[in-house]
């Protein structure tokens, strides 16, 4: 038998608890008639009987009883081939249609019958019981005799017509349960909805957070508690891994910096200088972005002070004009406002845009301007770092925010520029996305919320 399995937990218990419900409740139904004195199924097959005869009366020209099997009846009785039946009148008189075996008997009994509305029964040689009852009918009051009657699905309206009462104490006792114990299992469940959430806002900033184990059954506990034990070690893990790489960082800044002094004292020739002096600024910013990241995870606010956003753009601009006019670019710089007050953290806001304006060099074509965009509105500022490239492809879009992501490792870089702008956004509580530039390129669009106190001037 093919049995659903559902895979919330919830409508797990739900459906078991009501299937086994109903399969008691259906249980003691059916059990009921043996439950009760003198009331067998056979007596709810004669009830049925007695109904399709009743309506099987009628009367000939003479005014005689004559029972005419209706379609139903006939039905009936041909899944019961043992099935005889006989009615009688006050007068003794058999309805034609009778069986003559039992018609017999109800001359004898009938008269009397009919002063007592109790019905018997009496057992026929070598058969089942035969019936006796009185029917008050559209005839009046009649005398029938049945045997030869068994319980099937047909009598199955019989069965909830002789006990409505028990179906009516137990049919809204069933409404209720099946109405309440779903809510009920809710309610029990509540302490896994908030395992749920918590667990749903866990990430690599507060791993550390366990998972809420007050009211959960015994049968759960233990599962989240080993839950909790393995984000434990996970923390660890990352808190270690975490210190090794803002400590490397740290101690990598005072060596490239000596190196970069060195560089600038020894006698070089131009291009040698411009060659070591690049590697030395893309190790500087490698050292750079490392410190960054390091500090986004721990997700440290209190560097945030207030700053003009154009003149940091203006500062950024400046130091990276070096670098693009070297490799043969133009940098435009272009600022809806003369200045902007803005909150964040100055450092982390610098590295971003550095990022941004690299990639859009290793992108820009030869010869080509890299556009740096400013607009800022009451409640928001937008940054706009377009290129003029082959641009990023849709289904790179969502991967190249991605630690270490590069689409060929044979790119320079190390894939943690757009990583780190992506954390430094998310810190300032704003968005970056990609968009196509115009005529071809790609342009990274940053969303940074201001403070509602701030407005631009």
């Amino acid at each position: 038998m093919w049995i659903p399995r559902f895979t919330s937990l919830r409508i797990r218990i739900t459906a078991l608890l009501l299937g086994v419900q109903l399969v008691c409740v259906l249980f003691v139904v059916f059990l009921h008639p043996f439950l009760i004195p003198d009331t067998s199924y056979t007596d709810i097959a004669d009830i049925t009987t007695q109904d399709l005869i009743e309506d099987s009366l009628t009367t000939d020209a003479s005014g005689a009883l004559v029972i005419a099997p209706t379609p139903a009846l006939r039905r009936y009785a041909a899944t019961r081939p043992d099935l005889i039946y006989a009615i009688a009148g006050a007068d003794g008189q058999i309805a034609r249609g009778s069986n003559k075996y039992l018609s017999d008997l109800l001359k004898q009994i009938a008269p009397v019958r009919l002063e007592d509305s109790e019905g018997f029964d009496t057992r026929r040689p070598g058969k089942g019981p035969i019936y006796f009852d009185t029917l008050d009918t559209r005839f009046g009051k009649l005398c029938i005799a049945v045997t030869g009657e068994s319980f099937g699905i047909a009598d199955i309206p019989s069965f909830f017509e002789l006990f409505k009462p028990l179906v009516l104490v137990y049919s809204p006792l069933m409404i209720g349960v099946f109405i309440s114990l779903p809510l009920l299992i809710i309610w029990a469940l509540r302490p896994l909805s908030l395992v749920k959430r918590a667990a749903a806002s866990i990430d690599l900033h507060n791993i550390d957070h366990p998972l809420p184990t007050d009211g959960l059954p015994n049968e759960l506990r233990p599962a989240v508690e080993a839950i909790n034990a393995a984000l434990a070690r996970i923390a660890v893990g990352w808190q270690q891994q975490h210190f090794f790489m803002a400590n490397a960082a740290h101690e990598l800044r005072t060596p490239v910096a000596i190196l970069q002094a060195r560089i600038d004292q020894i006698r070089l020739d131009s291009e040698s200088r411009t060659s070591l002096g690049r590697d030395v600024h893309r190790l500087r910013r490698l050292v750079d972005q490392l410190l960054i990241i390091a500090r986004l995870d721990r997700q440290q606010t209190t560097s945030f002070t207030p700053l003009d956003i154009v003149d940091l753009l203006q500062g950024v601009v400046a130091d990276c004009a070096p670098y693009v006019l070297r490799s043969r670019r133009s940098i435009d710089l272009q600022c809806s406002v003369p200045k902007c007050e803005f909150t964040g953290d100055r450092q982390a806001l610098g590295s971003l845009l550095t990022n941004l304006i690299d990639n859009a060099t290793k992108a820009e074509p030869e010869g080509g301007t890299i556009f740096v965009k400013l607009d800022a509105e009451p409640t928001h500022i937008t940054i706009t770092v377009s290129d003029h490239g082959a641009g990023i492809a849709e289904e790179d879009r969502q991967h190249v925010f991605e630690p270490f992501w590069r689409k060929d490792h044979h790119e320079p870089g190390t894939g943690l520029g757009l990583a780190a702008a992506r954390d430094i956004v998310t810190l300032h509580g704003g968005s970056i996305q990609i968009d196509q530039t115009p005529g071809g390129g790609a342009s990274f669009r940053v969303v940074l919320p201001v403070d509602p106190s701030i407005s631009s001037k």
